[in-house]
């Protein structure tokens, strides 16, 4: 079998070239394939997030300053599986704090990309720079859902005073640790 340089296959694509599009496919579709059967999708969504980044890819060859700094399987698999968790996320299929769960499925694709975090990364690490005792409490009220009566009971607290207190101190440690990374 015949391979295709990155570089070739780049050039291919900026002409539009349809054999870059079907090489593409045949090479990376079935490993993108399996990460998104295996984290809860079928083989539609699979094709439906491997066109979403095949239009990604095409639009950022396309700029003039482009720079692949990684293989084009690598960068490729990264926008898919950006996608894909994006997709569970918006659709409520995968609590926010999940996204961790799910690295990369082989170690073809190391993370070598430095892209800009997400919003929800972002709050993932601040969260996780708070005390556990507030970990807790957060993420049973907003990524769990946890109904406060529950969560008082839990956390012996004597009325929805103390729990709100309790809620407002740990946003409060949320809120600092985001004002230091946004001071660095």
């Amino acid at each position: 079998m015949q391979t295709i340089s990155d570089h070739t296959l780049l050039n291919m694509l900026r002409s539009e070239d349809n054999a870059s599009f079907e090489v593409l496919y045949q090479y990376y579709f079935p490993t993108i394939a399996a990460y998104i059967i295996n984290n809860y999708g079928q083989n539609k969504d699979a094709e439906d997030i491997f066109q979403e980044a095949m239009i990604v890819l095409l639009q950022k060859v396309r700029q003039p300053n482009f720079l692949l700094t990684a293989s084009l399987k690598t960068y490729l698999f990264a926008i898919s599986r950006n996608l894909w968790l994006k997709h569970l996320r918006d659709n409520r299929l995968l609590p926010v704090e999940d996204v961790s769960l799910y690295p990369c499925a082989t170690a073809d694709f190391p993370t070598e990309l430095h892209q800009e975090k997400t919003e929800d990364e972002k709050v993932q690490t601040w969260i996780s720079r708070i005390t556990g005792h507030c970990q807790r409490i957060l993420k049973a009220i907003f990524f769990y859902r946890e109904p406060m009566e529950v969560l008082m009971k839990r956390m012996g607290w004597k009325n929805r005073h103390t729990a709100a207190n309790q809620q407002y101190k740990c946003i409060q440690q949320v809120r600092k640790m985001k004002a230091k990374e946004e001071s660095i």
